[in-house]
């Protein structure tokens, strides 16, 4: 008899389409791969930035930290270079982008923002991240 279990794995589709039903069509495209829905989930999350809508937001970045999360590094790196990287893209919002960044990820994208940005831009990210707490809504 085994002592143990094993973790099922969870399809990205399964689990995009469970937490942002939103994005259906950009999920359900079968030639399409997570680095294309990635794209759909940053307008999708802009949209409800500017909109003030946490319900959308609290799933949307629980979908990409749970993308992070995975032991699959296909997975986490498509998070990193199609969702995190650009989540600063629209400066106008950094002020409201900041506080949902899960603080796990940020020495990893960080790299990504030191080769695209230039160094006011990078100070003025870290001053927005400095003293940030885990958040609790990207447990999804």
């Amino acid at each position: 008899m085994r002592t143990g279990y094993l973790q099922p794995v969870v399809d990205w589709r399964e689990r995009a389409l469970a937490l942002v039903p939103e994005l259906r069509g950009a999920a359900e495209h079968e030639s399409w791969s997570c680095h294309v829905f990635f794209s759909e989930l940053y307008q999708l999350v802009m949209e409800a930035h500017r909109a003030g809508d946490d319900d959308v937001l609290r799933r949307a970045y629980g979908f990409a930290h749970w993308c992070f999360q995975q032991s699959e590094q296909f997975l986490e790196n498509a998070a990193l270079v199609s969702f995190y990287e650009h989540v600063f893209d629209d400066w106008d919002l950094r002020d409201e982008v900041a506080p949902w960044l899960p603080i796990d990820v940020l020495p990893k994208v960080r790299a990504l923002w030191e080769w695209r940005w230039p160094a006011e831009r990078l100070t003025e990210v870290d001053r927005l991240l400095a003293g940030l707490q885990p958040p609790g809504r990207d447990a999804v």
